[in-house]
């Protein structure tokens, strides 16, 4: 027995000479403060600590409304884990599982790097020189510790909200062990991951190998990364399901992470904090099981207010983008925006006189998939169809996005379906008695909006609105780059409305308000796919001014329509996409008066803009 308590003694002094000692490789625990970085930090404004979340080695901020921003905070250690780390993590995401009002979590390291791993400079007199001689003790008194330190990571894991890891720079030893357990992860370019625990002699004990084979589904490369302590950068990283998206800079990667968790917060709590305790449930059980799980969590959980009744057919009321109102005439046109399924057998769109089974169609649009694809138009009146009207041609691609707009003119509908005329037909029931519009069948419509036109003749004039309405005539499917003119300038008050759709192979496009003459961007508008972000900025003078990213969502996701209200106020921007605020952006050409073009360009298809 004295011998086995003498080796023990060894093995321990060992490992913490090894652990606090500068390595062949390099590695030096013994870290020292970044006095440059830690002044560059002091100077940055920060925001203030969320209520409940005062900590030593986190620190946790209300980053927007339902998200929390946990920071690994202590930069000038390389956000080494310390003792108190280990306990404070536990408290921490306990409170977030039980905060109401919070939806999403980002997880994120300040400084230079995420984390440098385990501060065993800090831990090792508990974890590797623990009090007695009696091996079966320290053995027990080892396992409590390792039951402890797994908990940390365990109940990012547990926490019913999505949390999001966000890395920059290093993420050695445990970090790794931390971010596997998040649900979804982003790194920037300059990331690198490393399971740093066999070149100290020990195994990684508190997540890696048990979530890492399950996080890329490769063992081959676990083992690998494991058995070698070697690097993965940030592309092999994506590559390997690692992280799901990579950003140039910490800032750009923040932004996303943000936009993520906003678009995330603005779902039901009920169903998104569902979803992930199944997903979770599911990775460790059978189907069946799996299954079985979900009926019984189901059976309350559907009881829950959050859950939508199906849509009902759509009524022919016309709802103006924020910044405007309505003065046009409800039949002027109207723009749908969707997705034919893989399988589809029809759908219809109708023009109705009032409302119900029995209404009068003015016109009945009725593509059918039945093997002699084809469209039928025709008219509805006294409960008789009227002589039909069909195309055998088929605009709509099964399972692809499309683009459908019905002009209402003097004469006649005119259908133009992805940006090409398709059909005329002539009016056989007045257009002034159309009331409303109605969709169904086998299609999934993701936006429709009502356009264009002049007052009804039995339409009263507005009186003075508030806001006045697009002062130029519309134009459908422009081709892109576009440049239109804003005749008389840009005024207070004045909206420009732009839908369109981003093409899934979309990098990046722009939107200017320019001044022609001097070249001068009073707003640039720059949605950049590859980066996840929306940048705002000016250009006067010949010079970039100071970028703004911030946005409460971001609307700019590939295969994505979009539908953008841009109004000029006496002092910003308001900028709404699909009714939602997305951005103010403050007057910086204060002549903004000048500002006679509006510019799109890059990576856009554009359906529809009224400047």
């Amino acid at each position: 027995m004295a011998a086995v308590r003498a080796s023990s003694r060894r093995l321990r002094n060992l490992l913490t000479r090894r652990l606090t000692a500068r390595t062949n490789l390099g590695l030096s625990l013994n870290l020292h403060p970044m006095s440059s970085f830690a002044q560059d930090e002091a100077s940055k404004a920060a925001p203030e600590e969320a209520p409940g979340h005062s900590y030593e080695s986190l620190r946790v901020t209300s980053a927007q409304k339902h998200i929390l921003h946990v920071q690994l905070n202590r930069p000038e250690k390389r956000n080494a884990m310390n003792k108190a780390f280990w306990s404070e993590m536990v408290v921490c995401f306990n409170k977030i599982a039980e905060d109401s009002d919070c939806r999403a979590v980002v997880i994120s390291g300040a400084g230079k790097m995420f984390t440098s791993g385990i501060d065993f400079v800090d831990m090792a007199s508990g974890l590797l020189q623990p009090a007695g001689d009696d091996v079966a003790r320290i053995s027990w008194h080892l396992h409590s510790l390792l039951s402890r330190y797994q908990e940390t990571f365990s109940v990012i894991e547990k926490c019913p909200k999505p949390v999001i890891g966000a890395i920059h720079g290093g993420c050695i030893g445990a970090g790794v062990d931390l971010i596997t357990a998040c649900d979804i992860r982003y790194c920037t370019q300059d990331a690198s991951f490393q399971v740093k625990e066999v070149d100290l002699g020990l195994a990684a004990d508190v997540g890696t190998l048990q979530r890492l084979p399950r996080v890329i589904g490769n063992q081959s490369l676990v083992n690998e990364l494991a058995f070698t302590a070697r690097k993965m950068m940030a592309d092999e990283a994506l590559e390997s399901g690692l992280v799901s998206r990579v950003f140039p800079d910490k800032e750009v990667m923040l932004d996303a992470a943000f936009a993520l968790a906003a678009e995330i917060s603005s779902k039901s709590p009920v169903a998104v904090q569902s979803t992930k305790i199944n997903l979770l449930y599911s990775r460790d059980h059978s189907v069946t099981d799996s299954l079985n799980f979900m009926k019984s969590w189901n059976m309350s959980m559907l009881q829950t207010e959050d859950v939508k009744p199906p849509a009902q057919p759509l009524k022919m009321a016309f709802v103006p983008a924020p910044g405007y109102q309505p003065a046009y005439n409800p039949c002027a046109g109207m723009c749908g925006q969707g997705n034919s399924p893989s399988c589809p057998t029809r759908f219809f769109v109708n023009f109705e006189v009032g409302q119900g089974p029995d209404a009068d169609i003015a016109f009945h649009f009725n593509p059918r998939f039945d093997g002699w694809d084809k469209v039928v138009l025709n008219t509805r009146q006294n409960g008789n169809w009227g002589n039909e009207e069909k195309k055998r041609s088929m605009p709509f691609s099964k399972g692809a996005a499309f683009e459908l707009v019905f002009m209402v003119l003097a004469d006649h509908y005119k259908v133009v379906v992805n940006g090409n005329p398709f059909y005329e037909f002539g009016h056989r029931i007045p257009l002034q008695m159309v009331t409303h519009l109605h969709v169904d069948g086998d299609l999934q419509l993701q936006s429709i909006n009502f356009i264009g036109g002049q007052p009804a003749p039995n339409q009263v004039p507005m009186p003075n609105p508030v806001y006045p309405t697009m002062e130029g005539p519309p134009t459908f499917n422009p081709p892109v780059p576009f440049n239109g003119r804003l005749q008389g300038g840009l005024t207070a008050r004045r909206t420009i409305i732009v839908k369109g759709y981003v093409p899934p192979t979309a990098k990046s496009f722009v939107i200017n308000f320019k001044v022609g003459s001097s070249g001068d961007l009073a707003l640039h508008i720059n949605p950049r796919l590859n980066e996840g972000t929306v940048v705002r900025n000016s250009f006067l003078n010949g010079l970039w001014g100071a970028e703004e990213r911030k946005v409460s969502y971001n609307p700019f996701g590939p295969g994505q329509f979009f539908d953008l209200s841009i109004r000029c106020g006496m002092d910003r921007f308001k900028v709404y996409a699909n009714g939602q605020h997305l951005f103010d952006f403050s007057h910086r050409l204060s002549a903004f008066q000048r500002v006679d073009m509006v510019e799109i360009q890059g990576d856009v298809t554009l359906s529809y803009v009224q400047i």
